[in-house]
């Protein structure tokens, strides 16, 4: 059974029927339950077992150096109904200013391969460039192939590689970037 929500605040941006808005601690119970539906995602970056409560983690305080919460934007993307069936999360000024991280992008897998997930990258990028980002930097996991083909398509070039544990799960990372101008 999915739970839904009554939207808090404004609408960050749309994509069709699709709202994003900014999640808080009181979403915690369906950020779990995303995450449940995306252990695939989870195991992929974290190994096993899966922990579902990652995912909260991921969106609400997971923060990198020298950065505070209010330099963060944990997001849900609500469906026509008002279920979760996604997250981003951003990190503004990160790892410089006006270079903006995102930290995640993980959709529900009943809403993947459809476009929504470019859909949504263009919308953010719309959203980013509105606070004045000049660029975005990701870090993709060697083990996620699918997730460095759709950067890499998205215009994303490579930066670095590091090597970084998650969980029990020690990977290759690409960081990548790209520039927000108008294309």
């Amino acid at each position: 059974m999915w739970r839904t929500r009554a939207p808090r605040g404004d609408t960050l941006f749309e994509v069709g029927e699709y709202r994003v808005h900014r999640i808080s601690e009181e979403d915690a119970p369906i950020i779990r339950e995303l995450g449940e539906r995306c252990l695939d995602h989870i195991e992929l970056h974290y190994g096993s077992p899966p922990d579902p409560a990652q995912l909260v983690r991921d969106l609400l305080s997971d923060l990198p150096p020298d950065k505070t919460l209010e330099d963060k934007f944990g997001m849900g993307v609500f469906d026509g109904a008002g279920r979760l069936v996604g997250g981003i999360d951003v990190i503004r000024d990160y790892p410089e200013q006006r270079e903006w991280y995102l930290g995640l992008m993980v959709l529900d897998p009943d809403h993947r391969n459809q476009g929504l997930g470019v859909r949504l990258f263009s919308a953010l990028t719309q959203w980013l460039r509105q606070r004045e980002a000049a660029y975005l930097r990701l870090a993709v996991s060697d083990h996620n192939e699918a997730g460095l083909r759709f950067w890499t398509r998205l215009g994303f070039a490579p930066v670095k590689q590091v090597i970084a544990e998650f969980g029990n799960k020690q990977s290759v990372f690409h960081v990548m970037r790209r520039a927000l101008e108008e294309r």
